[in-house]
């Protein structure tokens, strides 16, 4: 997955690498059916565009108790709202031919944030992290209300493995966790894993925001886990991992290669 701020830019980009990308791979399956038992397509929850608030009287599936509707599998629509997440919406369209006209036997899975270790600092969490390391703020795009689910890289690995090994063919697969947190609650959670929840608001500096941001994307994990899976680590022990990570592989990027990546508004 990508920083919003990059998914308006060059999206031929988008183009080539996930539909033409999918496309070629689709071809390769085609080429050697013999050898490939399972095709898992990586998707995201992008396609579904932004979570609505349910109407009135709505039979829509819905969790109270975060207030809104929960994107299903088998249910809800595709509304992709930027380029990049039409190019990954047209890629499974691709997928889903294959699998009606040359019988492919793939699983497509539809994703929530992923963080933790080794992860490009286009990202939040290791952008912001980053940040901390050089003594800068971190900049948060408006007021930070826009609310996500971020998954540990660790849990979407068994994630990824219980949809190979026990994933029915043909079936798709949200994967992701329950917990939602904003922007600005991920910011202060990365403030106050360094030990400075007292001094958060000189740590916060806010600038402008994106053109445009989808509030949330809310999905129902409820199929993956009927296969046996759950998330394992919570997001406060999965921060401390990830900081302490960049702590101590400070230069696994050249500095050359990351500056753009760090300012408040990097375009490619």
């Amino acid at each position: 997955m990508i920083g919003m701020h990059i998914r308006f830019g060059n999206s031929l980009t988008f183009t080539r690498n996930n539909v033409l990308g999918t496309h070629t791979l689709l071809e390769c399956w085609r080429a050697n059916q013999d050898l490939v038992k399972r095709f898992i397509h990586v998707s995201t929850d992008e396609v579904y565009g932004e979570n609505k608030e349910p109407e009135e009287n709505s039979s829509e599936k819905t969790n109270k108790a975060m207030g809104g509707v929960e994107f299903d599998e088998s249910k809800s629509m595709l509304l992709p709202t930027n380029p990049y997440a039409a190019s990954k919406a047209a890629a499974e369209l691709l997928v889903q031919s294959y699998k009606h006209s040359f019988k492919i036997p793939a699983i497509i899975t539809r994703g929530n944030n992923v963080y933790g270790p080794r992860q490009y600092p286009e990202k939040l969490i290791p952008k912001f992290i980053y940040r901390m390391e050089r003594k800068q703020k971190l900049c948060v795009h408006g007021k930070g209300s826009p609310r996500r689910s971020y998954l540990y890289v660790e849990d979407a690995a068994a994630a990824y493995e219980t949809v190979l090994f026990k994933g029915k063919i043909g079936e798709i697969y949200n994967v992701g966790t329950k917990d939602e947190i904003s922007v600005l609650e991920v910011t202060k959670a990365i403030i106050a894993a360094y030990g400075l929840k007292e001094e958060e608001e000189k740590w916060i500096e806010f600038v402008a925001d994106r053109h445009f941001n989808d509030q949330r994307y809310y999905i129902s994990v409820q199929k993956l886990e009927d296969l046996g899976w759950t998330p394992k680590m919570t997001f406060a022990e999965g921060i401390k991992k990830t900081i302490d990570w960049y702590k101590k592989n400070e230069k696994h990027w050249a500095e050359e290669d990351i500056a753009g990546a760090l300012v408040p508004h990097p375009r490619r």
